[in-house]
């Protein structure tokens, strides 16, 4: 009887790591190069906005910070060219933070 529960519960958890990976491979998407990442922003999901350190100024941006976001992608054919190769909405674009290595992580709505 008790195998039987653990197999039971080793399955359950089985399935929900799953689940979990599925979801977050949605969220966070690398852009095929090493420069750019994107993740995709729900602001009607709070949680994993803070599950993935999503800092709040991307997950609930200001006028400005979608405008200096929308002008970088204009005026940088590399970045633009890259969100179009990964299907990206550029008009869904709301932020841009540089990371520490010198990447980009682009926020998208």
């Amino acid at each position: 009887m008790n195998k039987a529960f653990a197999l039971a519960v080793l399955m359950s958890v089985a399935t929900m790591g799953s689940a979990y990976a599925r979801e977050m491979g949605s969220m966070a998407v690398p852009a095929g190069n090493n420069d750019v990442q994107i993740i995709y922003t729900d602001p009607g999901a709070d949680d994993s906005a803070r599950f993935l350190s999503i800092p709040d100024t991307f997950a609930h941006p200001d006028q400005s910070t979608v405008k200096a976001a929308q002008n970088e992608v204009r005026t940088d054919s590399r970045l633009r060219q890259t969100l179009v190769s990964q299907n990206v909405e550029l008009n869904n674009v709301v932020g841009i933070e540089k990371a520490a290595d010198g990447s980009r992580i682009v926020y998208v709505r």
